[in-house]
């Protein structure tokens, strides 16, 4: 049985361990005042969102339950952002010091819930210490837009926490507080959907509910159970409605599961070994097939001992399945993006491989002298993790040093070369944004918005031809996009070619109605329009 509420250390002996972890984990991060925004979805969640810009308020807020902007819906992860413009304003430093708190926050929790999983304080903290300065976890907290990932994480883990505590004393209180913040973390991300499933193996293991409380465990998760559907369906229709969700032409369902065969093995591999991080993992074009068989043995093996151990050390298959199941809605069966892993999928599923190899080593570990040298080596690990943390964060700075830091460890790749161009374009680094847009579109001749910033680079070089043949190649890709349309009649209007201008700002109005500088372009266009038809009379 897990430590009761009388039974867990007094929360004054608590005060040193907390203090310290949260200390030691906001060290590699502090850094970040530094740091700018990134060009790959900050725009987006902050600095070019006017909603979220304006600060908190009732407009916004419904906006926030109803908008599919950014390919998901997480109303409580725009509201925190709206909050931080209100508070501090839309600035990369308030950004990422409020992800650090609410990093340092899920850290926190981690502990507590260790505590609850039958770990001794000291133990508790190394296990939490390894979390919370596990360079994984960087790209979640360096990068503003990823918000959702901490406020998930953090309701996920209260959410556990109020649950034990419920079952302990059964309560319509705990159960509706249990409910409210699991609510939270499913408003935050919808990754939380797992939460039911996660709350079940803690019936199993350590609560033991299903010898005598078999009923009960399962009537009381129906709500629950009911809000995960709900939320998967909401899900989907947004990202499906925003085309995030990639067909099964582009990624067939055989390539799909040996991708998420290799992604549970690699996940595992960086854990241990957490070296060539970054910040996006291009899809294979081909998958290795060995490499993919290799992993299901591997991970086979892994199932079958932690099932073979399960009398004895019950906790190795709670943690294994923990990994599993958290981790499943991001593995890749439903493919999001064209990111074959991510590091920032991790910052929960981590947590059972934590406690799983934690609580092994603290019960098999016996004599004293051994369990020091342990204690040693463990903490010379948090040491060379926070180094790593350290550095991997330093990627974080600006997007050109983010990129091309992804350019060193993943390869050539569009979205790098892609948001390299964006940011050279940005300063008006006008023939480096070229070569990484032309980079960008070599890799992948499809995207119409490649050749919509390649034109803005010519037109600002004034190669006004190369300019017009990239927009129209951009609208030849993908008719339903203003900006190549706007772009196109502002190069015409400036050639005085007004009625082409016209047509082409029709049909960017058309497509996006609250442009305000469509509106203002179209005003000009009719004014000279009118001036010449009154020269001609």
């Amino acid at each position: 049985m897990p430590l009761t509420e009388n039974q867990m250390t007094k929360k004054a002996t608590l005060w040193p361990w907390l203090v310290i972890l949260a200390t030691v984990t906001a060290l590699p991060y502090i850094q970040m005042t530094s740091h700018e925004f990134i060009n790959w979805d900050d725009s987006f969640y902050i600095y070019n969102n006017p909603i979220v810009c304006a600060g908190l308020s009732w407009i916004g807020i419904g906006w926030a339950f109803i908008t599919g902007t950014a390919s998901n819906w997480h109303p409580l992860t725009w509201i925190s952002h709206m909050l931080d413009s209100s508070l501090f304003g839309p600035t990369p430093q308030a950004a990422h010091l409020v992800n650090l708190l609410w990093y340092i926050g899920c850290v926190l929790l981690a502990f507590f819930l260790f505590l609850r999983l039958e770990a001794s304080p000291k133990v508790a903290f190394l296990m939490a210490a390894f979390f919370g300065l596990h360079p994984l976890h960087v790209e979640s907290v360096a990068w503003a837009a990823e918000r959702k990932d901490l406020l998930c994480a953090f309701f996920f883990l209260a959410a556990t926490i109020a649950y034990l505590g419920y079952v302990h004393q059964p309560k319509r209180s705990r159960y509706f507080l249990t409910t409210g913040l699991f609510v939270l973390s499913l408003l935050s991300k919808p990754m939380a959907v797992t939460w039911p499933c996660v709350v079940l193996l803690l019936d199993y293991w350590p609560l033991k509910r299903f010898n005598n409380e078999f009923k009960m465990a399962i009537y009381e998760k129906i709500p629950w159970l009911a809000l995960s559907i709900i939320s998967s369906i909401v899900t989907i229709i947004v990202q499906n409605k925003s085309d995030a969700v990639k067909s099964m032409a582009d990624f067939p369902m055989l390539d799909r599961l040996a991708n998420a065969f290799l992604s549970y093995f690699e996940y595992i591999r960086q854990s241990l070994w957490p070296i060539g991080l970054t910040v996006f993992y291009p899809y294979p074009y081909s998958i290795n097939t060995l490499g993919a068989l290799a992993a299901c043995c591997v991970l086979g093996l892994i199932s079958a001992v932690a099932f073979w151990q399960r009398r004895q050390h019950p906790y190795l298959l709670w943690g294994w399945l923990f990994y599993l199941g958290v981790l499943f809605p991001v593995i890749g069966f439903v493919q999001v993006g064209a990111q074959a892993h991510a590091d920032r999928y991790t910052l929960l599923p981590q947590l059972g491989l934590i406690l799983a190899s934690g609580l092994f080593l603290d019960h098999i570990i016996i004599a004293k002298s051994i369990r020091r040298t342990a204690a040693v080596i463990m903490a010379m690990v948090i040491v060379l993790l926070m180094v790593l943390t350290f550095r991997q964060v330093s990627y974080w700075k600006d997007s050109k040093t983010l990129f091309y830091q992804n350019l060193e460890e993943a390869g050539e790749n569009e979205l790098a070369h892609f948001n390299l161009g964006a940011a050279y374009l940005q300063n008006n680094q006008l023939e480096l944004a070229v070569t990484h847009f032309l980079a960008a579109a070599r890799i992948n001749p499809a995207e119409a918005t490649t050749y919509n910033n390649l034109g803005n680079a010519y037109a600002k070089l004034r190669q006004t031809s190369l300019a017009e043949e990239c927009f129209k190649q951009a609208i030849l890709l993908d008719p339903k996009i203003a900006q190549p349309h706007f772009h196109l009649a502002v190069l015409k209007f400036n050639q005085g070619n007004l009625d082409e201008a016209a047509k082409h700002l029709d049909e960017a109005a058309r497509l996006a109605p609250q442009w305000k500088e469509v509106g203002d372009l179209r005003d000009k266009v009719k004014k000279s329009t009118s001036g010449r038809s009154l020269d001609k009379d």
